[in-house]
């Protein structure tokens, strides 16, 4: 298994889907959903399917996101890059965000 991090924004992002979570459905589901999403990102991390998708199927024309991926897990989106020795995860993006923007950003 390869090891992974999160970015400082991808920190916040976690943190405030957390504390969202938390007030919308409780610390239990709170939990649940946080380890639901960190189950999946080992999961990545571990080359196990299914498989992210590359960013750049969502960018039009040439783009600078080949080398980032996108996984939807449960009401978001995890953006990472990966690479041989590591998976570094960007961001926790909602379902209903505009991804080019947001990936646009994050390259």
């Amino acid at each position: 298994m390869k090891p992974w991090r999160l970015t400082p924004q991808a920190e916040h992002s976690l943190t405030e889907i957390f504390i969202w979570t938390i007030e919308i459905f409780g610390e239990r589901q709170a939990l649940t959903y946080q380890d639901v999403i960190i189950d999946r990102i080992n999961m990545i991390a571990n080359n196990q399917p299914p498989h992210p998708r590359p960013c750049a199927v969502l960018m039009p024309g040439p783009s600078v996101a080949d080398d980032l991926t996108y996984f939807r897990e449960g009401g978001h989106y995890i953006i990472l890059r990966e690479t041989d020795k590591m998976v570094e995860v960007l961001d926790f993006l909602h379902q209903n965000s505009n991804l080019p923007a947001h990936i646009k950003r994050l390259i």
